[in-house]
């Protein structure tokens, strides 16, 4: 998988620490690569490497296991996808959650792994970002997985439980304020792996009755579940989820996503041939995916939907999705909902 991509639910997190700091977040963002698009919707795609490189950069002289930390700790249950959660709070225990966090992890990172292995009475919880071992900046990425995992245990043990070991890829030493965080736990860096231990007989308990995410949360109710199965990620499925951001602003040119995911024109489509699809096919299918998505909103015009997906005017964009769907834009609305 040469394209890796991420929710951008875990950019976010970053964003109110980079504004603490004194970074304003969206001038630096609209310097980057990164489409300005995902600070409006956490459930985008979006390049995990542009990410960390972003991230790197915008954190000025924060130390990234420091920066790292600092952010991750906004993140919680709820900044998991809807699918995701869903999975998660309807398992009665920390262990079956887990486990049906194994099962869907690649629906919030594409290169994300995660797993399971026995050590007497603990069970090291494994997680393993494909490709980016060696990257400088790994710390930034094991800090949301790690607090991903941490979170789904505290969901049942409370939330001050703390592991008995971290282990991290990443060779930067903890800093005060982690150690002040994790005051019982042997914290390990420039291991094979970033991972927790937990115990056997806690991940056994059955889980609270309100869900464990809190009593002043309501537990979630999930409507749907993904389009696709986006837990077998192909290179095609990457690349059309990676496009949506950037519809808004146009037709996205074949070098820009190249050049976004590190590789050549040719490399790109010669992937996309093995998938058996063009690049074009796949922009015109990121197009219908936002599109029909919008349309299901009524207060959405026409108009507006055509711009968001790309297209100069209205016409061009019904022309496009009645190829597609085999109706028109209108036709596809519920009766009596058009707004155009």
């Amino acid at each position: 998988m040469e394209i890796s991509i991420f929710r951008a639910a875990h950019l976010h997190i970053y964003f109110d620490e980079l504004r603490e700091i004194g970074v304003p977040v969206e001038s630096a963002l609209a310097r980057s690569r990164i489409p300005l698009w995902v600070m409006d919707d956490p459930d985008a795609y979006v390049s995990v490497e542009l990410s960390l490189d972003w991230l790197a950069r915008s954190s000025r002289d924060v130390e990234l296991m420091e920066f790292g930390f600092r952010a991750a700790r906004r993140s919680s249950l709820a900044s998991m996808g809807k699918p995701l959660q869903h999975a998660i709070l309807q398992a009665p225990t920390g262990y079956s959650r887990l486990q049906s966090f194994i099962r869907c992890a690649s629906l919030e990172d594409n290169v994300l792994s995660i797993r399971m292995q026995a050590e007497g009475d603990q069970f090291r919880v494994v997680s393993t970002i494909g490709g980016f071992d060696r990257n400088p900046r790994i710390s930034l990425a094991e800090w949301v997985d790690l607090q991903a995992m941490i979170s789904i245990v505290r969901s049942v043990a409370g939330p001050n439980w703390c592991p008995q070991e971290i282990t991290f890829v990443s060779d930067q030493r903890p800093t005060a304020k982690v150690q002040e965080a994790f005051p019982n736990t042997r914290i390990l860096v420039g291991q094979p792996c970033t991972s927790i231990l937990v115990g056997k007989r806690l991940l056994a308990e059955p889980c609270p009755r309100n869900g464990g995410i809190g009593l002043d949360q309501p537990i979630l109710q999930i409507e749907g579940r993904p389009d696709e199965d986006t837990t077998d990620w192909s290179f095609a499925a990457a690349l059309r989820a990676a496009l949506r951001p950037y519809l808004a602003d146009g037709y996205p040119a074949l070098s820009q996503m190249a050049e976004t995911f590190h590789m050549s024109e040719r490399t790109l489509q010669r992937r996309l041939q093995k998938c058996g699809r063009s690049y074009s096919d796949v922009v015109q299918e990121a197009r219908f995916d936002v599109a029909q998505q919008l349309l299901l909103d009524p207060s959405n015009r026409i108009t507006d939907i055509a711009l968001a997906t790309g297209y100069e005017n209205q016409q061009h964009f019904a022309r496009a999705f009645r190829r597609f769907a085999g109706v028109s834009p209108t036709s596809f609305r519920r009766p009596g909902a058009e707004t155009s």
